[in-house]
């Protein structure tokens, strides 16, 4: 039963909210991620709200969606908002508020507000405990950051089981490797799931971040990774089991991954861990298909990345073809045959590619045929595959072309099977793909497919020649019927009355072309049927040579966008016409024609026109020899050839003498070389044209060719290409055209220029169908025609200019987007007058106001152009000057009445305008153009002049403005600037004046800049700037508010002090100014950045003149400030002693200054206050001085100075004399002020504790010999107080405060003012117990002063009370030395105790320090007390008995009559039978009675713990051996602890704290009492174990001090140091309650312990250090102890010395021995060190490293040597 109510307790613990347990409140409150424990134990809910408010606030700045829980998480009533006061449901609800707003702001975890945002949640609503698993994640992926190790530590217990792996890393305080959290998404499938929950949570809300998808893409690949290695293992059945559930794991995340939108980074990661998963299992046939279509959903912006896994899926099925989805998805990606191509060589693309094309052909003779045509001979030119996976290819292919013909035909007319063919005929050429395009076709079975027997038969024929021809004369008669069928239908279609068309190269429509060209696409397959062809009515071949007609339909055929083996037909038409024909007409117009067909992609194409070439030379020859050179004929369509316009009648034309040249000597020659490619024909064009003769340039008759004869043959192309109707015959001429030079004084591009005007003269809709018929890019063939425009042709700019503005490009985007492309290149070869025309020209167009959408276009393009070309600062100033004043439009009277729409408009419009040519300025003005930085002023104005009389803030405009200011003044080249031209005070009001931050910050950074250049000007404005700065800008938290802040107190601040100096000018009264509104800001700068602000603000204008004058302003303007008096505190802690003195000194100054009738400078920082008098701001002043002071490191930092050289504290000593002076001169000017007198006396002890005692005691002297009664008491006070802080005091300063005695003696008899005296005799009390022993003498000398009539003597009571108490000081110093005064001073002070005794006037300080004074001299000299002397002492006794002077008169009276004096004299027997009757007492006492006695017994207890100081401090003969003392002291012990037993924690507390000071009350001799008492600890913390461990606390500074400053070589303190080692370890031993974790506790104990292993050569390591070490760890348990304790340890294995590192070590085994697994957690830190020791130099060391390796070998179960290694 009592099991399970232990069991059921423990539940409701674990639960529990501890509502009523105020220490686990405090202890969950402290957890924080900003602040230490300690520090957030301290602080409320409303100042936290405060602090994480102002980062929440960035937060929705930086995002806006942040902003929803402003009203829920962020708002007032979330600081009452109480968890554990909630229902159930509302929990929930808040718990779904507080994860969504973790994963939001999980991307912006690295910021300081996110941190800020998130400590709010962990303070007020626990999420670390209550959403534990979405906090964990949330930082998870920035586990290699300190911000994760920071929100572990606050992680509660116990903690989910996903996150189990954590714990070694929290004992450890060190961040979990990758691949630890990697290893544990693997084998546990708690933390599989949560991890990729919370990450598609993310997703599914948008709030994913590439630091969370990044993080989680290569943790989860790797871990399907080690999973799926992990389902190897075992039987194959076991095997499939596992491979299946890791799929079933997988796929709903895959699944739901892949169908997200918009997330495509997660998209990334799943197809990571598809190709992992694909590539180490097989997955089946459905799985692979449905995972495809999955990867290829909306994949836009990554299919990239889905490559690879689609081609590794496709790699696993066992089908070619592609799922429907993924194909589509597929063909519609841009690039796809260079990312495949990208992939080859690292992934077999074969499959893909073939399942691709086996798609394409599937489709083929439907809709879109040819775009999919277009996509197969990519795929197969880009040579992606083997040969047999094109064989594969192309058997569906030629399979399917023999059922095309019999499906409908689609609507654009494409015929397939002739594609099919051009294609393969294409490719076969191909020199990638080419040999195995025909060794398929060639291993084809011949009745396989028609289509590829023919292909075969043609490419012989192509390649062959005649011989393949006669061949090919065994065709089928069934193809010959076929093929005679569908032509007669065709032919049928054409009408033979065509008399009225005389060129198919005209302008105008021809009806019967599109007849002629489908009959003669079915014709050109066979030869009869060209034949046939060629002699229908229409094409009127028997008047070629009098009409073009025939000869312009082939043009047209092989120029147009038909197939290859069409286009080859249609040139050998000519060919063979032109062999069979006699010449008889010039048949030039040909040749242009001719020229595009040389340079066709297909070499077929190129090899007919090579041979219509020779052909037509051949003609041209035979006609010249007829002629004898010089024919008369008529050239075939002068006047028609392109219709009977102009474009006829303009053409330029060859003679004949030209013609011939032409042909034979550029043209034929190079026939060979042009057949190679298509480019050859267009470079050897462009060589002939610029005549470059020579290997690469073209010669004629052996010579270069004339200059008359290319200038004839310039004009002759490019009357053609200007004039002829076909768009790919220009676009493939133009660019070779556009870039040659002039010939002689002529340019093709002015020849061109007619094309520039007129290239849209039919309009858009008729040159968009034109170049989509003949499959030519409208854009770029717009560019190539801009590329006419040249920057020296004035009229080609204007007609860019038309092109841009004109009507007819309103709706022409391509013309448009052509026009101001070609306009952005030629802009910086134009002339600067050009360049300021087309500037004004863009600027009007960028302005105007938007008509349309296509306006709106031009006006965008014209502001792009404007901020991409470089414009001139004439042009910029141009632009400048064009801009309206808005002032005028916004200031009209009310009398006019003209605030129409109309005005409205026009202001907008000039605002538009404004805002446009400052944007364009902006981006441009990086020159220091002085003459732009005052236009711009000018605007500036106008733009404020506006605000003021309109109200409306441009605030966007005046951003521009200051911008591009800043860009000109910044130049490191800019001059001087005109005074006239700045405006600062524009720039001060908008600092002042504006609502928007960014204008202010501009504004300050230009003032700053002009700071620097015109520095008079900003003078004149700097209050105004900084009153601002410290209104509103200081109060903002982010980097660039500070980066202004800075940089305007850098550029400023020293100029105002320079001017400052310059003109002589008290420089106080203008730093006040400057430094009261830096004060006034003070609470507004953000804490981080106080600090540096001020100091760097102190570091301009001179700490050590300027730093006092800021601690008053700040004091006057925050009196009461704790914040404001640690931040002086911490300012001046900054600087060094000599500042900080120097600004002491200016301080009192001012503050004397005030004080007088009438002040100077003071008022300068002090306002006159009507509310309060001079003197109480004087006493403020001192107070706040005197605190400060107190809390900085004055003290130590002035006493490290005086302490070095001459240089330094001499300099010192005089700053302290002056400030002394002007100390105590103050209550001078007002002495009955006391609170004046009395802050002046606290500030000089403050001061004066800051020197070193032998400069104190130096000051006090010079103080005393100045006759000030006032000065001398003061001092003399502070003396005292420096003499009873008993801190330690050097040799010099002991010898000091000796050598002072005769002085402090002399005051004593010499003053009349008794306070002085009395603090006099204080101040020999203090140096006779502190350093008495150390000059006997002297002592005894101060003796007779202090037993004189002065002292001793005196009437009044507390000089004789000091007396007393300073003789029974003196007793215990000289001892025996004193005998000579005992019988003066015992006499006087028994009859002066009796006499007041009988008088009845006998106070209790009197009686008590008689008593003092007497039990002084019963334990130093009790045998120097003789009988009548004791006689009287009881008979005195007896009358204080008898007087009823209350219970401590009596304790005191009954402690000096005791008789332990007389039973120390008997020996230690007497000693203990008196203690065994103490303690048989006790035992029959009740505890009430031991209370009420309890002081008694416990003077009695501290004499017997004093037994050893007074044995052992002065050896004799009749002194106790150490056995004695010891056995003496261990029946003390049991006395002490049996009446403690009877005491409770109320008595006895304040008993243990005077035991504790009593230990350390005698400075020589405090080594026997110190150890007496840690004897007595030893058996306290042993026996009363745990219930005594809190009285650790006060001993633990005096333990650690011994510790530290013992001498071992001294026996006495050898015995002590053992003693503290051994309270020390049994305190740890008992420690139950967490004592000794705690840090405060922790912290300075360890230390000084772990310092004890360096002694390993003096004491014992294995029996005192070690164990202590060793019990230490074990009670404070803490991982972050632990790793403290091992880093130190660790370093000591580093040692010079050998028993410092055998120590270490075998500190490390005792630790590995008591914790086990618990120590070694921190096992990473140590294997360096321990593969060090396993070589170390001394072979003990070594040893004992082995044993340790062993140890640890033991705990873990497991090897070391791998991790060693």
């Amino acid at each position: 039963m009592t099991t399970t109510l232990a069991s059921q307790l423990a539940q409701i613990r674990a639960h529990s909210s501890n509502a009523l347990d105020l220490k686990a409140q405090k202890k969950a409150h402290s957890k924080s991620l900003l602040f230490d424990a300690h520090h957030a134990a301290t602080q409320d809910f409303d100042t936290l709200f405060q602090l994480c408010s102002e980062g929440f606030q960035e937060l929705c700045r930086l995002d806006q969606r942040f902003s929803v829980f402003a009203g829920t998480l962020f708002s007032d009533q979330s600081r009452q908002e109480d968890r554990t006061q909630m229902t159930a449901a509302q929990n929930k609800s808040l718990d779904n508020v507080l994860e969504d707003f973790m994963r939001l702001v999980g991307g912006r975890l690295l910021l300081k507000p996110a941190m800020k945002a998130m400590e709010w949640l962990v303070r007020r609503f626990s999420v670390h405990r209550y959403n534990l698993t979405c906090f964990v994640l949330t930082f998870l992926p920035y586990h290699t950051s300190s911000i994760f190790m920071t929100a572990l530590a606050i992680l509660p217990e116990p903690r989910p089981a996903a996150f189990k792996f954590l714990q070694p890393y929290l004992q450890s305080s060190t961040s979990p490797p990758r691949h630890t959290i990697v290893h544990t998404v693997a084998h546990n499938q708690d933390m599989f799931s949560v991890f990729n929950n919370y990450t598609l949570h993310v997703c599914r809300r948008g709030q994913q971040y590439p630091a969370l998808l990044s993080f989680w893409s290569t943790v989860t690949t790797e871990a399907v990774a080690l999973m799926l290695d992990r389902s190897r293992l075992g039987r194959l059945e076991l095997q499939k089991q596992n491979q299946e559930d890791v799929v079933m794991r997988l796929m709903p995340l895959l699944n739901e991954g892949l169908s997200m939108r918009n997330v495509p980074d997660l998209r990334v990661g799943c197809y990571m861990v598809l190709t992992v998963l694909c590539s180490k299992i097989n997955l089946s046939e459905a799985v692979l298909t449905s995972t495809m279509d999955l990867v290829v959903f909306e994949w836009d912006a990554i299919a990239h990345a889905g490559l690879i896994c689609l081609v590794i899926l496709s790699q696993q099925r066992e089908a070619v073809t592609l799922p429907e989805k993924t194909f589509r998805a597929l063909i519609a990606t841009e690039h796809l045959s260079d990312d495949l191509l990208f992939l080859k060589p690292h992934y077999r693309v074969e499959k893909l590619v073939l399942g691709l094309i086996l798609g394409c052909v599937k489709r083929l003779g439907k809709a879109g045929s040819a775009e999919r045509l277009h996509q197969i001979r990519i795929l197969l030119e880009t040579n992606l595959m083997q040969s047999s996976f094109v064989a594969a290819a192309l058997t569906p292919m030629l399979l399917l072309s023999e059922g095309i013909d019999s499906l409908p035909r689609p609507q654009d007319g494409f015929d397939a099977r002739s594609a099919v063919g051009d294609l393969l005929l294409c490719l076969a050429d191909s020199e990638t793909v080419g040999p195995a395009i025909r060794s398929s076709l060639e291993k084809m079975d011949a009745d396989a497919s028609s289509l590829g027997h023919e292909l075969l038969r043609k490419h012989r024929l192509l390649n062959d020649g005649p011989d393949a021809r006669e061949k090919d004369e065994e065709m089928p008669d069934i193809e010959r019927q076929v093929s005679l069928v569908r032509f007669d239908e065709l032919v049928n279609r054409i009408p033979s009355q065509t008399a009225f068309e005389v060129s198919l190269l005209s302008h105008s429509d021809s009806e019967m072309l599109p007849n002629l060209c489908d009959a003669f696409l079915a014709a050109y397959h066979s030869p009869e049927h060209l034949d046939e062809f060629s002699r229908l009515p229409a094409l009127r071949k028997s008047s070629a040579m009098a009409e073009p007609l025939y000869f312009t339909f082939f043009v047209r055929i092989w120029c147009g966008n038909y197939p290859a083996l069409a286009r080859a037909s249609a040139i050998k038409m000519l060919s063979t016409y032109l062999t069979a024909e006699h010449l008889s007409a010039d048949v030039q117009v040909l040749l242009p024609y001719i020229i595009y067909a040389l340079a066709d992609p297909i070499s077929m194409v190129r090899r007919a026109a090579t041979e219509l070439t020779l052909a037509l030379a051949s003609s041209y020859s035979l006609v010249g020899d007829q002629n004898n050179g010089h024919p008369k004929l008529k050239i075939l369509g002068e006047r028609q050839i392109y219709g009977s316009g102009k474009e006829s009648k303009e053409l330029a034309w060859l003679t004949w003498p030209s013609v011939i040249e032409l042909i034979q000597h550029w043209l034929v020659p190079g026939l060979e070389e042009f057949r190679l490619g298509p480019g050859q024909i267009l470079r050897s064009l462009s060589d002939y044209l610029i005549a470059r003769a020579g290997p690469e340039g073209p010669v004629i008759n052996g010579s270069k060719p004339n200059t008359s004869l290319r200038l004839s043959v310039l004009a002759w192309l490019c009357s053609h290409v200007v004039s002829s109707p076909i768009y790919s015959f220009k676009a493939r001429l133009l660019p070779i055209l556009t870039r040659v030079p002039k010939v002689g004084q002529t340019s093709a591009v002015e020849l061109l220029k007619p094309l520039l005007t007129t290239a849209l003269k039919y309009g858009h809709e008729a040159f968009q169908k034109g170049c989509e018929k003949e499959n030519i890019d409208p854009t770029e063939y717009i560019t190539q025609v801009m590329e006419i425009a040249t920057p020296k042709d004035k009229d080609s700019v204007q007609h860019l200019q038309q092109y841009i503005s004109g009507p007819q490009a309103v709706t022409e985007g391509s013309l448009h987007l052509a026009a101001f492309r070609r306009l952005r290149q030629l802009w910086p070869l134009l002339k600067s007058r050009t360049q300021v025309s087309l500037g004004d020209f863009l600027l009007n167009l960028a302005v105007s106001n938007p008509s349309s959408e296509d306006v709106n276009f031009k006006q965008t393009e014209a502001v792009n152009t404007l901020r991409t070309i470089k414009l001139s600062s004439e042009l910029l100033l141009s632009m400048l000057e064009t801009c309206p004043r808005l002032a005028h439009d916004g200031t009209q009277k009310a009398a006019k009445r003209r605030r129409t729409a109309s005005s409205s408009q026009t202001s907008e419009h000039d605002i538009k305008k404004i805002g446009v040519v400052l944007d364009i300025v902006e981006s441009s003005a990086t020159e220091a153009n002085l003459a732009l930085a005052g236009r711009l002023f000018e605007v500036l104005v106008d733009l404020q002049e506006y605000k003021e009389h309109s109200g409306l803030e441009l605030h966007y405009l005046e951003l521009l403005t200051m911008n591009s200011l800043l860009s000109i003044l910044e130049h490191p080249t800019v001059p001087q600037i005109e005074k006239s031209n700045v405006r600062a005070d524009v720039l001060v009001d908008c600092v002042r004046n504006s609502s928007n931050p960014q204008v202010q910050q501009t504004a300050l950074l230009l003032l700053s800049v002009l700071a620097s250049i015109v520095p008079d000007i900003i003078i004149h404005n700097v209050m105004p700037i900084f009153t601002f700065m410290n209104s509103s800008i200081m109060k903002r938290t982010d980097d660039y508010s500070a980066y202004v802040v800075k940089q305007t107190m850098d550029s400023v601040v020293p100029r105002v002090m320079e001017s400052l100096r310059k003109r002589h000018k008290d420089p106080l009264a203008g730093v006040s100014e400057l430094l009261l509104s830096f004060a006034a800001a003070f609470e507004h700068v953000p804490p981080q950045r106080r600090l540096g602000l001020f100091q760097s603000l102190m570091d301009m204008i001179g700490a050590d003149e300027f730093l006092f004058a800021l601690l008053i302003l700040l004091q006057n303007k925050y009196p009461r400030n704790k914040r404001a008096l640690q931040f002086s505190v911490d300012l001046l802690d900054c600087y060094d002693a000599q500042t900080q003195i120097q600004n002491v000194e200016r301080y009192v100054a001012t503050v004397l200054d005030s004080i007088k009738n009438k002040p100077t400078f003071s008022t300068h920082l002090l306002a006159p206050n009507p509310s309060e008098d001079s003197q109480d701001t004087a006493v403020n002043l001192l107070k706040h001085l005197t605190t400060l002071l107190g809390a900085s490191r004055h003290l130590s930092a002035t006493s490290q100075v005086l302490t070095q050289g001459k240089d330094h504290s001499d300099s010192l000593r005089s700053l302290f004399s002056r400030v002394m002076d002007l100390i105590l001169s103050l209550p001078h000017y007002h002495p009955k002020n006391e609170e004046l007198r009395v802050s002046c006396q606290k500030l000089l002890d403050i001061l004066l504790g800051g020197l070193p005692m032998t400069d104190f005691i130096y000051t006090i002297r010079g103080l005393l010999e100045g006759g000030n009664v006032q000065t001398s008491f003061d001092a003399l006070k502070s003396l005292e107080l420096r003499l009873s802080q008993r801190n330690s005091i050097p040799a010099a300063g002991l010898e000091a405060c000796l050598g002072f005695l005769p002085k402090l003696t002399s005051v004593i008899q010499e003053s009349k003012d008794e306070s002085t005296e009395h603090v006099a005799l204080a101040c020999v009390d203090h140096i006779v117990e502190h350093f008495g022993k150390k000059d006997i003498e002297i002592i005894i000398s101060t003796t007779s002063t202090v037993t004189g009539a002065k002292c001793l003597g005196a009437t009044n009571e507390e000089m004789y009370i000091t007396s007393l108490l300073c003789l029974a000081t003196i007793v215990e110093v000289l001892g025996v030395d004193f005998v000579q005064f005992i019988p003066h001073t015992l006499a006087k002070s028994l009859d002066s105790l009796n006499s007041k005794l009988d008088d009845g006037i006998c106070s209790k300080r009197v009686h008590n320090s008689t008593y003092s004074f007497f039990s002084a001299l019963l334990l130093y000299t009790p045998w120097a007390i003789a009988g009548p002397d004791l006689d009287l002492l009881l008979k005195v006794s007896h009358g204080s008995a008898n007087a009823d002077l209350g219970e401590e008169c009596s304790a005191e009276r009954r402690a000096t009559l005791e008789t332990w004096a007389n039973a120390m004299t008997e020996g230690p027997e007497a000693l203990k039978e008196q203690l065994c009757v103490l303690e048989a007492l006790v035992g029959r006492l009740s505890k009430s009675a031991v209370g009420r006695q309890s002081d008694a017994m416990a003077a009695l207890l501290t004499k017997a713990f004093d037994l050893r100081r007074i044995q052992f401090s002065n050896r004799t003969e009749d002194s106790y051996d150490d056995i004695e003392v010891e056995e003496v002291e261990e029946v003390t012990n049991r006395v002490a602890i049996a009446i403690i037993y009877k005491l409770n924690h109320t008595i006895f507390r304040p008993l243990f704290a005077q035991l504790v000071e009593w230990g350390n009350s005698s400075p020589k001799t405090r080594v026997h009492r110190q150890t007496a008492l840690y004897n007595f600890l030893i058996q306290f913390f042993d026996t009363l174990k745990s219930i005594v461990t809190s009285y650790a606390g006060p001993i633990l500074e005096d333990a650690a001090e011994i510790l530290v400053n013992v001498d071992i070589s001294d026996a006495a303190s050898k015995l002590l140091w053992v003693k503290v080692m051994e309270t020390l370890r049994k305190c740890f031993m008992h420690d139950q309650d967490g004592f000794w974790q705690s840090p405060a506790h922790f912290d300075p104990i360890s230390h000084v312990l772990l310092e004890q292993l360096k002694r390993a050569a003096e004491v014992s390591m294995t029996s005192e250090v070690i164990p202590s070490i060793t019990e230490l760890a074990v009670a404070a348990e803490f991982p972050s102890h632990h790793k403290a304790l091992n880093a130190v340890i660790l370093k000591l294995t580093r040692s010079d010395d050998a028993a410092v590192r055998l120590a270490a070590v075998q500190c490390q085994q005792s630790l590995t021995n008591r914790l086990g697994e618990e120590w070694l957690a921190l096992l990473p830190e140590m294997l360096p060190f321990i593969s060090e020791l396993q070589e170390d130099d001394d072979e003990m060391v070594e040893g004992e490293t082995l044993r340790w390796i062993k140890k640890i070998e033991d705990v873990l179960g497991e090897s070391l040597t791998p991790m060693l290694q």
